[in-house]
């Protein structure tokens, strides 16, 4: 019996420059005048040659990610003649799972992150911090009582296993949050170096303006099981599909079930994108056989189990 393919697409904070090298150029051709046509810049050379502020810019690594992510999967698709039987992504690894679906097309996907980028840089600044080794209904407990207190935002934006829990807002509720979760002895608590506060109630206005991109653009219904951030569920029908994109950005990714439902199935699971972060995460939430295209000995390592 063939065995249940699992494929998941990172998100921010994979990317590094260089990052599509390992392809073959005439690989990476096929794609050269869709990539151009979709954006106004040259993203195949700011990912070869640019600079680390340039890429690290959010409107810059979302579409930068997505492509390089998306180029990888048809890459090994093709080189191993297999097709997913799960796609899922982390964050903005979501637009590419749908790209992957065949649901969004590149060029749609690309100006779409692009914006949305864009849109979360125009948003108003604060923090994120990832709690570890600390029950999710103390962080919830210690957010909810700086929130009200301050009446500022700050809530769980990541909920990435039981180990690891991402938190976001606005700065000074964010510290105090800290504060109280010191208080209640929680020992890790580590300042992620982002300046964009993602999944919360900051992206309020970011999600309002994605809503309008996202009504201009062809989505179908996925080719392929997909599950989503927002409820790790599927969606019934195109409308879902986009709701759920506006909702991702103001609402914790839900990781962790995410990856309880990829156990069920107990079969591969392969991280397609730049570096390894979801196979750390994987391995966390206690999922078996992972494997990651950054590997170098990726394609013999999954040949011998296929």
């Amino acid at each position: 019996m063939p065995r249940h393919i699992t494929i998941a697409f990172p998100g921010q904070g994979s990317q590094f420059i260089g990052m599509l090298d390992h392809l073959p150029t005439d690989f990476i051709d096929i794609f050269k005048d869709e990539i151009k046509e979709s954006l106004n810049f040259n993203l195949l050379d700011i990912i070869k040659n640019g600079s680390e502020e340039d890429l690290n810019r959010t409107s810059i690594t979302q579409p930068a990610i997505l492509l390089t992510s998306y180029l990888e999967y048809r890459f090994i698709v093709d080189k191993l003649n297999i097709e997913p039987n799960l796609l899922c992504g982390h964050s903005l690894g979501e637009y590419t799972a749908l790209v992957a679906a065949e649901s969004i097309s590149l060029k749609d996907a690309l100006q779409t992150v692009y914006k949305r980028g864009l849109y979360m840089e125009g948003s108003l600044s604060g923090s994120m911090y990832a709690i570890l080794n600390t029950d999710n209904e103390i962080i919830e407990d210690c957010c909810l009582k700086a929130s009200l207190k301050l009446k500022k935002i700050v809530s769980p934006a990541n909920i990435n296993s039981s180990k690891q829990v991402v938190i976001a807002g606005e700065n000074e509720a964010v510290e105090l949050a800290i504060k109280y979760l010191k208080d209640n002895d929680v020992k890790r608590c580590i300042k992620l170096n982002v300046s964009v506060p993602s999944h919360c109630e900051l992206m309020k206005e970011a999600a309002k303006k994605l809503s309008l991109v996202l009504e201009q653009i062809n989505i179908h219904n996925t080719k392929y099981e997909l599950i989503h951030n927002l409820d790790a569920k599927t969606s019934e029908d195109i409308a879902s599909i986009r709701n759920k994109l506006i909702m991702q950005l103001t609402q914790p990714v839900q990781w962790s079930k995410i990856m309880a439902y990829i156990r069920t199935k107990d079969g591969i699971f392969i991280e397609c994108g730049p570096k390894n972060i979801l196979c750390g995460l994987a391995k966390t939430n206690d999922i078996d056989n992972i494997y990651s295209t950054s590997s170098n000995n990726f394609i013999s390592e999954i040949e011998e189990i296929l």
